[in-house]
């Protein structure tokens, strides 16, 4: 039995498909098909607003070491250093003026706060790192998911933050 999925990847709709098969899940990621096998696993963890959990997995033979964030309509997946936001449920039909990407940067676990890459004031582009997070012995940038003026920036290097927690707000151009 197959189960499909459609996560919001900033202004993309990624159609899933996951299988079973004899040694693990066949994904297939619009039209592309992987061999996902799962190595271990870790958690849940639960989080003010979230639950976190570490996950290894091979994909075509090489292995991957990720963290997950689920929270009610978002999954936040932490993979090679950078942090990958999915609007899952409702985020992925609904229309908006920024194909569902948000202004707000906010801790996609719990972690601590290694690095702020913006002030207050600062113009910063999509994709842009804003923000360094260390959770789970591993390090993630978080960028910019639209373009704007940094309107407000709530983390300070050295600090502890909850998952959820805002750390910048960017207003997009008028």
């Amino acid at each position: 039995m197959s189960t499909e999925l459609h996560l919001r990847l900033g202004t993309r709709v990624l159609q899933i498909r996951l299988a079973p098969d004899d040694n693990g899940i066949a994904a297939t990621v619009d039209g592309d098909t992987h061999r996902v096998s799962a190595l271990a696993r870790s958690g849940p963890a639960s989080a003010p607003g979230a639950s976190v959990e570490e996950l290894a997995f091979e994909v075509d033979g090489r292995p991957h070491r990720a963290l997950v964030a689920r929270t009610r309509d978002r999954l936040l997946v932490a993979l090679a250093g950078r942090v990958y936001t999915f609007e899952t449920g409702e985020a992925v039909t609904a229309s908006g003026d920024r194909g569902g990407r948000s202004g707000k940067v906010v801790a996609p676990m719990p972690g601590k706060v290694v690095a702020v890459m913006v002030a207050l004031g600062d113009t910063v582009e999509a994709g842009q790192p804003v923000i360094v997070l260390e959770a789970m012995k591993m390090e993630t940038t978080l960028v910019a998911e639209v373009p704007g003026r940094v309107t407000a920036v709530e983390a300070v290097a050295g600090t502890t933050v909850d998952a959820g927690a805002l750390l910048v707000a960017i207003a997009p151009p008028a």
